[in-house]
């Protein structure tokens, strides 16, 4: 939750003010938003900051999103169908893999009225171990 928060603050909170703009509770919208939502770009921004932000670790859930994360970050994704399925994708992966982490992003930044960081570094010590002795368990 604090890597996502680090990288992707501004986009989550961007997309909350959006939802309240748009009379869409966040609680709802931010796991899976409607695509038809005035919201669907705030949304597909977090999706591709998450993927960005998610991309970097090695590993376990990491290795499983990580074709789904890097098609995410494309640049030449527009606003065709064919996109929205690329972000449901690696949105959907990243809430597999990494639920828990982000309902504790939602539950926070809805408490706080915004996304920020904790300001503590953040280092992913369980998965990197993880990653370091599958070798030795298979």
């Amino acid at each position: 939750q604090q890597r996502i928060a680090g990288s992707c603050g501004a986009e989550v909170t961007a997309f909350m003010r959006c939802c309240d703009a748009s009379d869409l509770t966040f609680r709802d919208a931010f796991p899976s938003p409607p695509s038809s939502s005035p919201c669907a770009p705030a949304h597909q921004a977090v999706a591709r900051c998450v993927a960005q932000a998610l991309s970097s670790g090695r590993g376990g859930a990491y290795d499983s999103c990580a074709r789904d994360f890097a098609a995410a970050q494309c640049e030449g994704l527009g606003d065709t169908e064919a996109s929205a399925v690329v972000f449901r994708r690696s949105w959907a992966c990243a809430w597999r893999d990494f639920g828990a982490p982000l309902k504790m992003l939602l539950v926070t930044s809805e408490a706080m009225g915004e996304c920020r960081s904790s300001g503590v570094p953040f280092r992913d010590t369980e998965t990197a171990n993880e990653a370091k002795f599958r070798g030795a368990w298979a």
